[in-house]
């Protein structure tokens, strides 16, 4: 039997359909593992189109496998090919698969060549596969239920590769999915989509209706449910205050900030201000002052000044952030901010993120203090153990590394926060 093995880039989508992938491969008795340094007889890379340096990365792969196995058989799908497929054929890719076709891989995989529906996009029926169990055999299941985008915003070409037609699974194919993986024994679901925000869209369902019923219809199972990402303008006062009251919601959103000068946002084809986000934090913090946030920034965007780049470190200086996710800006091809005036240098960009990356430090060891003086004892889903250590995280999205390996997998357990590590904490069980 051959040898594959998935090797996944970009957002928590692209994983749980590299799992689909690879449960419809094994189907075929292909042996399937989810490992970069495995040599196998077929890589297949699902790519992203984020970053220039997502891109990198995917090329470095590619040379890396047939410098050192030139027999494998190197396939990518996903984001990258609807934006690049030259680069990728002139790094040596066998078969490149598009974002339609990767979800039907048994009818590609034996063949070479480039198979990419630009298209693909304009179809609004078509299916979003739920895998049948967790990526990788992870404790936590990612639960994809919309793909599409309406927001074209100046810096972003997913919308070339997943597009702005919005598809969402239905309300209840997605409670069939997760009543099969009760009781299979998962305990944690990750909602996840290109942009929940549009999650059933052109209907009367949206994404607060799902989660309110999720609520209701789980509250008193043993389970967690995490929403991986929300853009601001999507919070209002009513989401924190059943995030925060649910039994089995976790207290914590990741929000798609991308910066806070209303400036800067205004060029990014943002549709919120630095006034609008500083009233939703202090509404979050009125509500539940340790409510977890964590983030994306972009530092370095086209036209960012020195004024602009200030006011974002006084925000993050201000409010306590769970983690953040920043990272420089990439010019991506095609794109309006690629042609704005006023391009970054790189030289300014490295030193704004370094300056950035120290607030950061700052303000998630801030958060992480204001979590362990409240008293509070989290709720840890034990998801990895080693010879010393069991590892999980808690119902504010914290990372925790507890001095107990005796304890069970997939188990929930109360502990005590002991000291900061990093961005987590080491706890101890009570």
């Amino acid at each position: 039997m051959e040898k594959v093995n998935i090797v996944t880039y970009g957002c928590k989508l692209n994983q749980a359909e590299s799992e689909v992938i690879g449960e419809k491969l094994s189907s075929l008795n292909y042996i399937v593992e989810y490992d970069k340094s495995t040599k196998s007889d077929i890589l297949i890379i699902n790519s992203c189109t984020v970053t220039s340096e997502a891109e990198r990365k995917i090329r470095q792969l590619i040379r890396k496998t047939k410098r050192e196995k030139p027999d494998t058989k190197v396939v990518v799908v996903g984001c990258y090919t609807h934006t690049d497929t030259k680069s990728l054929l002139e790094n040596g890719v066998d078969l490149i698969l598009g974002n339609l076709e990767k979800k039907y891989i048994e009818n590609y995989i034996d063949k070479n060549g480039v198979f990419v529906d630009l298209d693909y996009w304009h179809s609004k029926n078509e299916k979003i596969f739920l895998p049948q169990k967790p990526y990788n055999n992870y404790s936590r299941y990612f639960l994809p239920i919309e793909e599409g985008c309406l927001e074209f915003c100046t810096y972003c070409r997913i919308i070339f590769a997943r597009g702005n037609k919005i598809r969402s699974v239905s309300k209840d194919e997605i409670f069939k999915k997760i009543d099969s993986l009760i009781k299979k024994g998962v305990k944690e679901f990750i909602i996840t989509g290109i942009n929940l925000t549009y999650y059933g869209y052109g209907t009367d369902y949206n994404l607060l209706n799902l989660i309110m019923d999720i609520e209701k219809k789980y509250q008193s199972q043993k389970i967690r449910f995490r929403i991986s990402s929300l853009y601001p303008d999507f919070i209002n006062e009513n989401i924190i205050q059943f995030l925060n009251e649910s039994k089995i919601f976790e207290k914590h959103i990741h929000l798609s900030l991308q910066h806070v000068s209303t400036k800067v946002l205004e060029n990014m084809g943002r549709k919120y201000n630095e006034k609008y986000l500083i009233n939703l934090f202090d509404m979050i913090f009125r509500i539940n002052d340790i409510f977890s946030i964590s983030s994306d920034i972009i530092v370095g965007f086209p036209g960012e000044t020195n004024e602009d780049f200030e006011i974002l470190l006084e925000f993050i200086n201000k409010y306590p952030f769970s983690r953040v996710h920043a990272f420089r800006y990439s010019s991506r091809p095609n794109t309006k901010a690629s042609k704005m005036p006023h391009q970054i240098s790189g030289e300014i960009k490295k030193a704004r993120m370094k300056q950035l990356q120290q607030y950061i430090k700052n303000s998630n060891e801030q958060y992480l203090k204001k979590l362990i003086n409240s008293g509070i004892t989290p709720e840890i889903l034990i998801e990895k153990k080693d010879n010393q250590y069991s590892y999980g995280y808690d119902e504010y999205y914290i990372y925790h590394k507890i001095l107990n390996n005796s304890i069970n997998l997939n188990d929930f357990h109360k502990v005590k926060i002991n000291k900061i590590e990093n961005t987590g904490v080491i706890s101890s069980v009570l």
